[in-house]
């Protein structure tokens, strides 16, 4: 594994300012983003809203002591790696403490520096590993999210679909039957029925088709249709009313993204504000320089849908969910931008 020495932020807290300063030269030597606080209370206070990869921590200090600092550190933070230091061996936490701490490793400050930059080498790749076991987490998360809403969404929608598919074919059988009881005067009408009625089961079977395949790009006036389309069907029975607005005054603009995923995202969002009790909700579609936007321009205060709809969103890397104002925006990067 190539060590990310880059990225990885570390925290140096101690009170004791040369060493702070001799290792912090060390370190950023090595291409490390060290940052250090001499005060554990202050350092306390700020990891409460600032994350770290690794802290090396002083054992003993007027302040408050490693193990103090510990106990309120993990109170909020259990992920965090974190090495204990001293310089003095009488200070060196017992063997059973390293585990009741839930600390990674322990730092002797006499060593040679070289030592140390390796102990912290290690920890390290423990932090880089221990960041690609969290992302296959949240991939795999995201696939027991996504399997679970296929389920849920797409055989309820689909049997209904397929529901009113037969039924509008039954409807054009039942018709036909009576074609030819039907007088000149009302032959018209009779027959704008039936192209209307096999108008829409053929909008209901390409609907169908569309969902059940794996497909990248759609346009502006293809996703407008799709979640009208999604909506008459679907929704409609809650009496609330669907506002698609396009302005980037393009209805075959493409939008580059998986139709499933820009799908999943929006009916979620969708159910939500129905179940809001919304009388309408407003989707309105837009463009920059870079990217493409669906912004969702109902008021949502949902930390668990902004969270659920980001999972989906990590199918498709080109998608950013961002929530602005309580406003949730879908960016999608324009393909050659």
């Amino acid at each position: 594994m190539e060590l990310n020495y880059k990225d990885t932020k570390v925290l140096l807290i101690d009170d004791d300012e040369n060493y702070g300063f001799a290792l912090k030269t060390l370190l950023g030597s090595k291409g490390l983003n060290i940052s250090s606080f001499t005060n554990p209370e202050e350092a306390l206070k700020n990891l409460q809203t600032q994350s770290v990869d690794i802290i090396l921590l002083d054992y003993y200090m007027p302040e408050m002591t490693g193990e103090e600092f510990l106990k309120k550190f993990r109170e909020f933070n259990n992920e965090t790696i974190v090495y204990l230091q001293t310089a003095f061996s009488e200070e060196k936490p017992e063997l059973e403490m390293l585990g009741t701490l839930n600390i990674q490793g322990y730092i002797d400050k006499n060593k040679e520096p070289n030592e140390i930059f390796l102990e912290i080498a290690s920890g390290i790749k423990m932090s880089e590993l221990m960041k690609t076991i969290k992302k296959q987490e949240m991939q795999l998360d995201a696939h027991e999210y996504r399997n679970q809403f296929l389920g849920k969404f797409l055989n309820t929608l689909i049997g209904e679909i397929g529901e009113k598919s037969f039924a509008m074919t039954g409807n054009i059988l039942a018709l036909e039957e009576f074609a030819e009881e039907i007088s000149p005067d009302e032959r018209e009408i009779y027959n704008r029925s039936i192209d209307n009625i096999k108008s829409s089961t053929k909008k209901l079977n390409e609907l169908i088709k569309s969902l059940e395949l794996d497909r990248e790009n759609i346009t502006v006036s293809e996703l407008k249709n799709m979640l009208t389309n999604l909506f008459e069907i679907t929704f409609t029975a809650k009496d609330i009313k669907l506002n698609f607005k396009n302005n980037t005054n393009n209805e075959y603009l493409i939008i580059p993204t998986d139709i499933k995923v820009i799908i999943y995202i929006l009916v979620d969002i969708i159910e939500y504000l129905i179940e809001k009790q919304e009388k309408e909700i407003d989707i309105l579609c837009d463009k920059d320089e870079k990217s493409i936007i669906i912004k969702i321009c109902n008021e949502i205060e949902n930390e668990d849908l902004f969270k659920k709809i980001n999972k989906l969103a990590i199918f498709d890397k080109k998608i950013e969910v961002i929530n602005e104002y309580n406003q949730i925006l879908l960016r999608i990067k324009k393909a050659f931008c």
